[in-house]
């Protein structure tokens, strides 16, 4: 009986603590258990699992209004993910642990129920890789490295049942893969849903800072990048080509926190270029037939610096070898300049992951301007 006393003592007291500290108003921690399936995303993917299971753990914060950037956004949810995956088949899958940043935005929010969504591209590691030797792997041709990219989409509907703990169920979308980085990387691509819980030992609605920040005009801007990724071709373990990409676009601001775009993306495979070299294919005209035009349109949130930037685009022009039909890229933008008059408005560095058919491409880097 006593141990009883001392361990529901044990429990509860750390809590009590958390209640009496102000300063952890709007902190809290959200645990969402995951059931899912694998998307057999080409006719060369090895046995699919029945099903696939995950962990996503999150710790998270209620902003406060204290910049402008969050009065904009209403006071956002930001935070860092931990997502444990079992694919269901560990010979050949593995088990991935993956860690990303939370940026949630509210689709409707009311007093008691709320539908929001998420997007976070980081870093996951999975445990099983293709390997020659020495456990003869082969028929993992799905990832080539142990560290990888990982992005995770999740969509929820909430009822907040207290000021402490809220209570959900949503779609989740998991993406690992090295954007060719390492051959093989057709990546793996697992859809789900999930039940969860989120509780805020203190409150899920700190003291707002009231204010009226400046509402910005919904202008246009003319913008472009330039970036580069590295790829291997065809052989595990070959040499690493580089992808030149050039990127052309006007956006439109609007609410002051958002952009739509719309233009001409450009890529240029020098693996594919060897390639046709190599096999005297095109003879002469080499060139011509190593890079991609797509056509696409695009949204950027901007949270201050920070742009978290989704495409979707269709091809006018293929590659050699490459007939996909739909070319995706998502990622992030930091913007070192932001100026509301001048020629130069913006610069920015940006790093995205581009996909085919959503089949990861290439990891891309580089250097966006607008005017």
């Amino acid at each position: 009986m006593l141990f009883k006393r001392f361990l529901v003592l044990f429990v509860l007291f750390p809590l009590c603590s958390f209640a009496q500290n102000e300063k952890l108003a709007g902190y809290g921690i959200e645990v969402n258990p995951v059931y899912g399936k694998i998307i057999k995303h080409n006719y060369i993917f090895p046995p699919l699992p029945d099903h696939s299971y995950a962990l996503d753990v999150n710790i998270l914060k209620r902003t406060a209004g204290k910049k402008e950037w969050q009065q904009r956004r209403n006071n956002p949810l930001i935070g860092l993910g931990l997502t444990y995956t079992n694919y269901g088949i560990d010979s050949i899958y593995g088990q991935c642990i993956g860690v990303y940043p939370v940026m949630e935005l509210p689709i409707v929010r009311g007093k008691k129920l709320e539908w929001t969504c998420r997007f976070g591209i980081g870093a996951g590691y999975v445990t099983r890789r293709f390997e020659r030797s020495p456990t003869w792997d082969t028929v993992n041709n799905l990832i080539g490295s142990h560290f990888n990219n990982f992005t995770m989409f999740t969509t929820q509907l909430r009822y907040k049942a207290t000021h402490h703990l809220h209570i959900q169920a949503g779609f989740n979308f998991s993406h690992l893969s090295n954007g060719s980085f390492r051959l093989p990387n057709l990546g793996i691509n697992m859809y789900g849903g999930h039940l969860g819980i989120r509780y805020f030992p203190v409150t899920d609605e700190p003291n707002a800072h009231m204010g009226n920040p400046e509402q910005l005009s919904n202008r246009w801007m003319v913008q472009a990048r330039i970036g580069m990724g590295m790829t291997e071709y065809n052989n595990v373990d070959g040499p690493m080509y580089p992808v030149y990409a050039a990127t052309v676009f006007a956006s439109r601001r609007y609410g002051s926190r958002n952009k739509i775009l719309a233009g001409i993306d450009y890529s240029y495979y020098s693996a594919m270029y060897s390639f046709l070299r190599y096999n005297e294919i095109f003879t002469g005209e080499e060139r011509a037939h190593a890079w991609e035009g797509v056509l696409f349109i695009g949204h950027e949130f901007l949270f201050r610096k920070l742009g978290v930037v989704a495409q979707f685009g269709i091809p006018f022009r293929y590659t050699a070898v490459n007939k996909d039909k739909t070319v995706q890229k998502m990622g992030y933008t930091y913007y070192l300049l932001q100026n509301e008059q001048g020629l130069l408005k913006e610069l920015c560095l940006y790093g995205f992951i581009k996909s085919n058919n959503l089949e990861a491409s290439h990891l891309e880097f580089g250097l966006g301007v607008g005017m």
